[in-house]
């Protein structure tokens, strides 16, 4: 097991893997379940990033008869957009009742996503479907700070777990959204590769670094916010 962990693990994975562990100590006796869930989200983000690892190595030594890991990315999206979406509406709770737009907007990802399914199947990465979900993170995070620009209420936002989540998912997916249009243009530079994977290594330390601080804040910063 240990030896399976050494040979499969990057920066990247790494992030996530103390993510996942500041969860679990911030998070699994917290009696809110949709912040409790996100110990099991993590927890299937770092499993499914050290398989699509291991099966990488597995295709790069024989490409003839292994498929690409893109596969058991596309099954981690279901995931991604289920769970996010949730945790939107939950958190929008506070401000609106968001119950249709989220349906709405988990509706237009599941068509997108049978429809490349249809397409050009699950080997293929489902490119369509992540970045209008990009899109639509971004928007939702976009209403939230409105709401939270509108409140009357004092907030403090340094000890906020949820606006340090939504904080998180506002840098992480707005730069995705960057990274993927501009990403012919940097296809352009002959340090492409060096080019893109520092980017969205940054975005995950973003991603990551918000979320653990939100944790932390849901555990002993924010005792009066427990929503």
């Amino acid at each position: 097991m240990f030896e399976f962990l050494e040979k499969n693990t990057s920066v990247n994975t790494n992030i996530e893997t103390v993510g996942f562990i500041i969860a679990l100590v911030c998070l699994i006796r917290d009696k809110n379940w949709f912040w409790r869930g996100m110990v099991l989200y993590l927890f299937i983000t770092c499993l499914t990033e050290l398989i699509g690892l291991h099966i990488k190595k597995l295709y790069l030594a024989d490409m003839a008869h292994v498929h690409p890991n893109i596969w058991i990315y596309n099954i981690l999206l279901i995931f991604q957009a289920a769970f996010i979406s949730v945790m939107f509406q939950h958190l929008l709770s506070r401000y609106i009742d968001s119950k249709l737009i989220i349906i709405c907007g988990l509706a237009l990802l599941g068509v997108l996503y049978v429809y490349e399914v249809f397409d050009h199947g699950v080997f293929v990465k489902h490119n369509l479907t992540t970045t209008t979900m990009s899109v639509l993170f971004v928007v939702y995070s976009l209403y939230y700070f409105y709401h939270v620009l509108r409140d009357d209420r004092y907030l403090s936002l340094w000890h906020d777990a949820s606006f340090w989540w939504v904080a998180g998912i506002l840098l992480f997916y707005f730069g995705s959204i960057a990274s993927v249009l501009y990403f012919q243009m940097l296809a352009t530079i002959s340090l492409h590769a060096r080019t893109t994977y520092p980017i969205y290594r940054i975005l995950i330390i973003m991603l990551y670094g918000c979320w653990s601080y939100a944790f932390i804040c849901r555990k002993w910063l924010s005792p009066g916010l427990k929503t």
